[in-house]
């Protein structure tokens, strides 16, 4: 068994803990990553990268067959599956290089295996049969997350799959049930159904979404029953059928990779088995912080790079830095796109108005062809302050980013001279100005 001595030590290499990993060596310290399967983590080998590559084939697939409303003639070959899965692989595999190269220009070492806590600042790391001992002052947990089961029913990657199966089928199934109506079960409805495969997608709640707005969660019904999607909304035997169908897809949320014995250095998880952290990502033991979707608080990519961020300067300088989830944004990848932002006291304000803006009033969204969707926009009443925006339509995962920035500002209003014309972001404006009866771009309302 050897040894190796590091002053930080970062579980995982997700998008949390390749960020902590690289703001830690650029304060000095020296620092390794421990990861027991690809550099990336989740996101890029088996979530958010290749999840959003299938839907922009997808998205370029119908581009090429109504190229004809911009005067173009062109016929599409029959769709390879396989190919289009090789593809996504060549990208990921070269985003992981870059990824790796950037470890290595900061002199990052990389150890491959399964940690497992020895005490507070000793890990073993199994690999291959070989054991490698890592001692450390300091410690940053990004082990993520995996795929929850449903009771009674194992996976078994063929007919029973999760996400990470269904992103890597080489052929698309002839129908397929969907188990879970939330992002991600709406994302591979969207795609398979796209690619030929009959979908029926089955939600144990009274509609899709079941946490975020029900009017976005409509039109995404809606949108999805055009695609030739079969719905099941509070549905609590949908797996009863399953021998109908070629695969069954469960999506029903995520659980926690929290099999390194946590009690050996006696860090407190909570009773779903995820991390306890303070407002700093500091856990239960002193030496030991934890960051991303393991300490089960948002699990999104991009919180997870801030907290890994605000982790490492907290670990190396003394904590200072609190992470601030005010304003967080969140995407869902149907046809088109949805996405929504508030903020986060946003159940408590009251004397709120709204305002709704269709993309069918947007010269760009013409200009596009893409005029499925809204914007809707949730105001103070009396400050005159936005306080949310939820947008259905293309390019929305975009324009969330900048209604975040709008929320984040605290901005008193919306100027129209800040939105360039034409464009799709200018449907903030209209939707905010709608609600108080302003919105010069739409006819007077009955």
């Amino acid at each position: 068994m050897s040894l190796n001595k590091y002053d930080i030590v970062v579980i995982g290499s997700g998008p949390g803990g390749f960020t902590a990993a690289v703001r830690a060596a650029q304060f000095g310290a020296k620092v390794v990553v421990i990861e027991k399967s690809f550099i990336g983590g989740t996101c890029l080998n088996y979530g958010c990268i290749p999840t959003k590559f299938l839907w922009q084939s997808l998205k370029t697939k119908q581009k090429i067959q109504k190229s004809y409303e911009y005067g173009f003639k062109a016929t599409l070959e029959p769709v390879i599956f396989a190919d289009i899965i090789a593809k996504k692989d060549r990208n990921i595999a070269n985003i992981r290089k870059g990824m790796e190269m950037i470890l290595s220009s900061y002199s990052i070492d990389i150890i491959n295996g399964f940690a497992s806590f020895k005490d507070k600042n000793t890990l073993t790391v199994l690999d291959s049969g070989i054991t490698t001992e890592v001692s450390t002052d300091k410690i940053i947990i990004a082990s993520g997350t995996k795929p929850s089961v449903v009771k009674n029913f194992i996976f078994d990657g063929d007919k029973i799959i999760n996400s990470t199966d269904a992103l890597n089928l080489k052929e698309i199934p002839k129908n397929m049930l969907i188990i879970g109506g939330g992002a991600i079960g709406i994302e591979m409805a969207t795609i398979f159904s796209g690619f030929g495969c009959h979908i029926t997608l089955a939600e144990c709640e009274n509609y899709l979404l079941p946490n975020d707005d029900s009017e976005i969660s409509e039109e995404i019904r809606r949108n999805l029953l055009r695609q030739g999607v079969d719905i099941l909304t509070a549905c609590t035997n949908a797996l009863g059928d399953a021998d109908k169908y070629e695969k069954v897809l469960i999506v029903t949320g995520r659980a926690p990779n929290n099999d390194l014995n946590f009690e050996k250095a006696r860090i407190k998880t909570t009773q779903k088995g995820f991390i306890e952290t303070n407002e700093f990502c500091q856990t239960s033991v002193n030496n030991i912080y934890a960051v991303g979707d393991i300490a089960g608080k948002n699990l999104l990519a991009y919180t997870a790079q801030n907290e890994g961020a605000i982790t490492a300067e907290n670990i190396v300088k003394g904590n200072s830095i609190k992470i601030d989830n005010f304003v967080v944004p969140q995407a869902v990848f149907s046809m088109p796109q949805s996405a929504s932002v508030k903020v986060s006291n946003f159940s408590q304000c009251k004397d709120i108005i709204f305002g709704k803006f269709p993309f069918t009033a947007s010269s760009r969204a013409f200009i596009e062809n893409e005029r499925t969707g809204f914007v809707k926009c949730a105001v103070d009443k009396i400050s005159k302050k936005p306080l949310a925006f939820w947008i259905v339509g293309a390019h929305s995962d975009e324009l969330i980013n900048t209604a975040s920035q709008i929320l984040k500002s605290n901005m008193e209003h919306i100027s129209r001279e800040t939105m360039f014309h034409p464009s799709l972001s200018e449907s903030l404006l209209n939707a905010y100005e709608d609600a108080f009866g302003k919105c010069t771009e739409l006819p007077k309302s009955c």
